[in-house]
C-alpha cells in the first residue's frame, strides 16, 4: 500500500481516538483557539487530555439466558445475529454487523457474505474469503455477539395456542405451559421445523432425568403441536415419581422405569415384587410379575408397554421407622429413648433415662399415650347442640370431658416392686411418661375455716385434713366433698376412697341455700297444681 494512503489512515485513526476519549459535555474548539496545522509530512497527534473523564454508565445486558456455551459447530446463523467482525493484519478493523433478513452480512468496505444456515466456524472461513480479495495476509475472527430473535407457533392441546417469541437458545420446555396439578406427563410433543422434518418431544425424560436431547431448541417458523394426552401408563406405589404417563410407542419397561425412577434406582422402602396389569380386551386385565432385578435387565428391555398399562409397586409397612418414646421431668437424663412396642417396660424406659432423682414424685408421674383417633358417634354427638341430646348421650360427653382416656394406669410407686403392676407394663411407640418434681403437701378449699395448703402427711384421711384447716363451716355440704387427684385430675367422691396422696386437692362445697321467696313460690305452685288436679277428678265423675 503506498505510504501517504497508510499515513492518512493513522490520522484520521488518532483523531477519532482522541474524540472518543474526550470527556461527555466537552466544549468543541473554537476555529480561532486551533492549535496551527502541522507541518506537510509530519502527522499531527492530539494533546494529552488532562481532566477527569465521566465515569462509564454501566452497560444494559443485552441477549437471553443461555443454559449452555453456544457451540461454534453446531449454532446456526440467521436473520437477526449480530457478529462482530475483526480484521488484524496490513488493515486491521472490529466490525459489528447484523445478519439481514436475506441471511448475508456487508462488512464495510471490504464485500457481503452469505451466512444463512451456516455454523460460526463455516461464517469465519466465508467472511475471510471475502476480505482476502481485497487484502492478503490478514487474521479474521468472527464471533457472535448477540442472538436474534423469531417467531414459533405453539398450537394443540394448550390453553392459550398461538405466537410466542423465541431465540436460538430457547427451548421446547420454556414455551409449553406447565400442565395442571394431576395430569399426564407430556412425552409426546411434535416439533414441526419449517424445513419439513419432525421431531419427538420428550418433557418428562428431560424434566426427570435432565437429558438435553428430548428438550430440543427451537428455530424460525418451528410449530409445535401438543396432543391431547388420551393414551397413558399409570404408576402407582413404591416408584419415585407415581402418576399418569403419556404413552410412548415403543418404549420398553425398563426404559420406562428409568424415567419414572428419575435415573435412580428405586426408592428404599420399595417391595422386590413389581406388578403391571393389562387390559386383554375391553374388561379383561392380565397381570404380569417381576423383580426388580428382572425389570430393569434383559426382561424388562424385551417387554414393551402398551397403551393403559398399569404398574403397582408394593411398599414395606413400617420401613427402618425409628421407634421411640420420650422420658420429660426428674429423671436422670430426660430426653427419647428407642422403644419395641408392646416389648420394653417402664422399668427398662426409666432405667435408659437414669433413673428417677431425688426430687421425683412418683404419686403425681404419668404415662401418656398418643391420644386415639375419634370414633365418629363422639364426633357426631358434639356437632348436635347440646338440648337435643338425651340424658345419656349428655352423660357420655360429660364423662369424656372430664376424663383422660389417654393417661395409662399404673402406680409408679410400685415400680421396682416383683409382680407388680408398673413392673409388667409396656409402652408404645410416641408413649411420653412424665415424672413431676414432688409436692409433699395437700390442698384443701372451699367451706373450711382456713383454707389453703398443708402438709402431707402419709396415712391421713379427709377428715385429718378437714380438721387442721380448721373444720368444716356451718355452710358446709359434707355430702358432696370430693378430691381431685394430682396424677389424673379425676374427681372422687370422699366416701369413695381410702387415701389422700401428696399433690391431691380436697374440696369442700358450699351447701345451696335458698331464698325465702323462692321457697313460697315453690310451694303455691304446688298447692296450685295440686288444687287444679282436685278439680279435674271431681268434675269427671260428676
Amino acid at each position: 500500500m503506498p505510504l501517504p494512503r497508510t499515513l492518512a489512515t493513522l490520522a484520521a485513526a488518532a483523531l477519532l481516538w482522541g474524540a472518543a476519549q474526550a470527556p461527555a459535555g466537552a466544549q468543541t474548539t473554537s476555529p480561532s483557539t486551533m492549535p496551527p496545522p502541522a507541518p506537510a509530512g509530519v502527522i499531527a497527534l492530539p494533546a494529552a487530555d488532562t481532566t477527569r473523564p465521566e465515569p462509564a454508565a454501566a452497560l444494559p445486558a443485552t441477549g437471553p439466558l443461555l443454559d449452555t456455551p453456544v457451540s461454534r459447530q453446531t449454532y446456526p446463523l440467521g436473520p437477526g445475529d449480530v457478529l462482530s467482525v475483526a480484521v488484524f493484519g496490513e488493515v486491521s478493523h472490529v466490525f459489528s454487523v447484523p445478519v439481514t433478513p436475506e441471511g448475508t452480512v456487508v462488512i464495510p468496505e471490504m464485500g457481503i457474505a452469505r451466512v444463512l444456515g451456516l455454523n460460526l466456524d463455516q461464517a469465519q472461513e466465508r467472511v475471510r474469503q471475502v476480505v482476502s480479495r481485497l487484502y492478503r495476509g490478514v487474521d479474521v475472527t468472527v464471533t457472535l455477539s448477540r442472538i436474534r430473535t423469531f417467531k414459533v407457533f405453539v398450537v394443540g392441546d394448550v390453553s392459550s395456542p398461538g405466537v410466542r417469541t423465541a431465540t436460538a437458545a430457547t427451548r421446547v420446555s420454556e414455551v409449553v405451559p406447565e400442565a395442571a396439578p394431576g395430569r399426564t406427563w407430556r412425552r409426546n410433543l411434535l416439533l414441526r421445523r419449517a424445513g419439513g422434518d419432525s421431531v419427538r418431544v420428550d418433557l418428562a425424560r428431560f424434566m426427570l432425568l435432565g437429558d438435553p436431547s428430548a428438550n430440543p431448541t427451537l428455530r424460525e417458523g418451528d410449530a409445535l403441536l401438543v396432543p391431547p394426552a388420551d393414551l397413558r401408563v399409570d404408576v402407582f406405589g413404591g416408584l419415585r415419581f407415581t402418576g399418569a404417563y403419556e404413552f410412548r410407542p415403543g418404549e420398553s419397561l425398563a426404559d420406562f422405569l428409568t424415567v419414572a425412577n428419575a435415573g435412580g434406582g428405586f426408592p428404599s422402602n420399595a417391595a422386590d415384587t413389581i406388578r403391571l396389569t393389562r387390559f386383554v380386551d375391553a374388561r379383561t386385565r392380565r397381570d404380569y410379575l417381576f423383580s426388580q432385578a428382572e425389570a430393569m435387565g434383559a426382561r424388562g428391555q424385551a417387554f414393551v408397554l402398551q397403551p393403559m398399562d398399569a404398574l403397582f409397586v408394593a411398599t414395606v409397612s413400617n420401613f427402618k421407622v425409628q421407634v421411640t418414646a420420650e422420658v420429660t421431668g426428674e429423671v436422670m437424663h430426660p430426653g427419647k429413648y428407642p422403644v419395641r412396642s408392646d416389648t420394653t417396660t417402664v422399668r427398662e424406659l426409666v432405667e435408659m433415662a437414669g433413673g428417677f432423682t431425688p426430687r421425683a414424685s412418683l404419686t403425681q408421674a404419668r404415662l401418656v399415650r398418643v391420644a386415639p383417633v375419634s370414633t365418629r358417634g363422639d364426633a357426631e354427638l358434639r356437632a348436635v347442640p347440646p338440648e337435643q341430646l338425651t340424658r345419656e348421650e349428655r352423660q357420655i360427653l360429660q364423662v369424656r370431658t372430664l376424663s383422660d382416656a389417654n393417661a395409662v394406669v399404673i402406680d409408679f410407686r410400685q415400680l421396682y416392686a416383683e409382680g407388680g403392676d408398673a413392673y409388667r407394663q409396656t409402652v408404645r411407640g410416641d408413649d411420653r411418661l412424665d415424672v413431676p418434681q414432688r409436692r409433699s403437701e395437700v390442698v384443701v378449699i372451699g367451706a373450711v375455716r382456713e383454707p389453703g395448703i398443708l402438709s402431707y402427711v402419709p396415712g391421713q384421711g379427709v377428715e385429718g385434713y378437714v380438721a387442721r384447716a380448721g373444720g368444716a363451716t356451718r355452710r358446709a355440704d359434707v355430702r358432696r366433698a370430693v378430691v381431685i387427684r394430682a396424677r389424673s385430675g379425676a374427681r372422687e367422691r370422699v366416701r369413695d376412697i381410702n387415701r389422700v396422696d401428696e399433690g391431691d386437692t380436697v374440696v369442700l362445697p358450699y351447701r345451696e341455700e335458698r331464698e325465702f321467696n323462692d321457697v313460697v313460690r315453690t310451694a303455691a305452685t304446688v298447692v296450685t297444681t295440686i288444687t287444679g288436679l282436685i278439680i279435674s277428678v271431681v268434675y269427671i265423675f260428676r
